[in-house]
């Protein structure tokens, strides 16, 4: 499923338009959100489980970030149904996403 890069105007239509997302908060500066750019990407092209990756740029959508409470970045958010069933803070491999999501999915 294709990454989706949300904006303001359109973040809460994609939250009701998706059961289960992976909303990622990262900027252009941040080294380990970069880093963590590859590992999006490969998780986006092996996942299966109808989960939506959502990225969301904290310097230029400012508003959402705060929405989330966002400290520190790279930071995702699992969401189901609307619902914020947990977070993943920094960046790790794509098994290690994979699981934590799972688990937090399974809640």
């Amino acid at each position: 499923m294709a990454i989706i890069h949300a904006k303001e105007d359109d973040f809460d239509q994609i939250i009701a338009s998706h059961p289960k997302i992976l909303l990622n908060f990262w900027a252009e500066w941040c080294a380990p959100c970069r880093c963590f750019w590859s590992t999006l990407d490969q998780y986006a092209e092996i996942e299966n489980r109808g989960i939506q990756i959502v990225k969301v740029n904290v310097d230029k959508q400012r508003k959402i970030a705060d929405r989330f409470k966002v400290k520190g970045i790279p930071n995702s958010f699992v969401i189901v149904d609307g619902e914020v069933r947990g977070m993943i803070t920094g960046k790790m491999s794509c098994d290690e996403l994979s699981k934590r999501v799972e688990t937090l999915i399974a809640k």
